[in-house]
């Protein structure tokens, strides 16, 4: 009987050796055989409301994979780049092959355009965000605080401390409205750090900024001393030798998701579906967090200079996103004196 078994043991582990084998030998004759169909198409076209430079850091490192296929990146802002997709999905002539967006409640509004697809690793990614059918979280960042060193302005360590005296004046914040990144910053500042943590800080007078680029440029001029901004807009700044430091705030870091997903009618299906693949692989993502200045919320993935293991990171609650989104807003530019 114990022979028996022993046979049967053996059977089954050479079955699952083998079955682990000829697995392995499909998914790498389909990532050959994707790449060598994407190669032929030669190109594809993102459609981005992502910052260029991170979005051209990350082509920039897919190419050094895959040399020969070029990607032309078209970039807007969310609420513009979401009037020029409907409009083109209307006639017919959507001229993405992938699109990206940072604001989950614009890409509601055209989810018909995208075509099935998941990556190969789609279960490392949270269920949380897979709320939207065939978008993934393909590029992440959170709102840091920013100082500048040069200043000699005493470091802050929480969120809480920009609405303190000694900041006031000092302190440069992006609008709530500018999309969907500062839309989660301003969520989570009134669901985390206080129900008047906005009246506090606009009690502090910042210096308010239309995007992240400016605000972080401002910071590394010295017009503003402080404040929060993108992580993918400092990291890198600071990588490049700027006179900043980067905090990531005790009460945690809002993160936001950019969700992209493949174009139903894409012209470079195979070339959209590679960059895709190789965006939301365990390289991709690492390429992102170590160049991009972002985050990931695939498992195991690595997290950004200077952040580690007791860094917080706060997700958005999707419907709340939405639901709360025009009136919060409404309310932000109230207290902030933003017409």
């Amino acid at each position: 009987m114990k022979i028996m078994q022993k046979s049967m043991n053996r059977r089954l582990l050479l079955a699952s050796l083998i079955s682990v084998f000829f697995a392995s030998a499909v998914s790498a004759n389909t990532d050959a055989d994707l790449a060598k169909a994407a190669e032929k198409e030669g190109k594809l076209v993102v459609y981005t409301a992502n910052q260029l430079e991170s979005e051209q850091d990350l082509v920039a490192q897919f190419n050094k994979t895959y040399p020969n296929i070029k990607v032309e990146i078209v970039r807007a802002p969310g609420s513009r780049l979401a009037t020029r997709i409907q409009t083109e999905a209307a006639a017919g002539k959507l001229g993405a092959d992938v699109i990206d967006m940072s604001d989950r409640g614009l890409v509601q509004s055209f989810t018909q355009v995208f075509a099935d697809y998941a990556p190969p690793n789609a279960d490392q990614y949270p269920e949380s965000l897979k709320d939207i059918p065939n978008v993934w979280p393909k590029t992440v960042w959170g709102f840091v605080i920013a100082y500048n060193v040069a200043s000699g302005v005493e470091p802050p360590t929480s969120w809480a401390d920009l609405t303190d005296k000694k900041y006031a004046g000092k302190v440069g914040t992006v609008v709530a409205n500018s999309g969907g990144s500062t839309w989660t910053r301003a969520l989570f500042e009134r669901k985390v750090v206080g129900d008047d943590y906005w009246e506090k800080l606009a009690a502090n007078k910042p210096m308010l900024y239309p995007s992240g680029a400016p605000a972080a440029s401002g910071i590394v001029r010295g017009e503003a001393l402080l404040g929060g901004v993108q992580s993918n807009s400092v990291i890198p700044m600071v990588r490049d030798g700027a006179p900043i430091k980067v905090v990531y705030p005790t009460e945690g870091v809002p993160v936001t998701a950019s969700v992209a997903g493949v174009v139903k009618d894409s012209k470079n299906p195979n070339a959209a579906r590679l960059f895709m693949n190789w965006a939301l692989s365990e390289e991709g993502q690492a390429a992102w967090v170590k160049n991009g200045g972002g985050f990931s919320v695939m498992k195991n993935a690595p997290m950004p200079e200077g952040a580690d293991a007791s860094t917080k990171i706060w997700i958005p609650d999707s419907k709340e996103f939405t639901s709360l989104r025009n009136e919060w807003l409404a309310k932000w530019n109230q207290v902030f004196g933003v017409h």
